[in-house]
């Protein structure tokens, strides 16, 4: 992996080879592979920890990838999202209700998917996992020091 401060510096002569690089892997749809490797550190989520499942996976990954990854959620994702369709509808909840499962949700999106799929050409569909978005007992807060 490339360390920031060697891309930073090298920048001027970096420049022009990433743009072209990273438009051929966003026109071909491809990451180089090297992009997707990761470095995968145990971070405890407890004070002390006992065993495997007082740990959380934290993945490092390349510099080059979170750049491209920056990339395109700024051109592509950001603005697609900026202006929503009129019939988006968020009050949809499966999580925390008696009712609500995980087969409820895939019935529910696929059911919304296959209804936009009669009068449009294509849907797109954004999922986001908050699973652990709200864990008290997260690690996060020890960074903030």
């Amino acid at each position: 992996m490339l360390p920031v401060w060697f891309l930073r510096l090298g920048a001027p002569v970096f420049a022009a080879p990433l743009t072209l690089l990273f438009n051929q892997s966003i026109s071909t749809g491809i990451v180089p592979q090297q992009w997707k490797m990761a470095c995968i550190i145990p971070i405890p989520k407890v004070a002390h920890p006992a065993e495997p499942s007082d740990y959380r996976p934290i993945s490092i990954t390349p510099i080059l990838s979170r750049m491209l990854e920056r990339r395109i959620v700024r051109a592509y994702i950001c603005p697609a999202l900026q202006t929503l369709p009129l019939a988006l509808n968020f009050t949809d909840q499966f999580a925390s209700r008696p009712t609500g499962s995980t087969d409820a949700a895939l019935i529910t999106l696929l059911h919304t998917v296959f209804t936009m799929l009669d009068t449009q050409p294509f849907v797109r569909v954004f999922a986001l996992d908050f699973s652990k978005a709200f864990d008290t007992q997260s690690s996060w807060k020890r960074w903030l020091v």
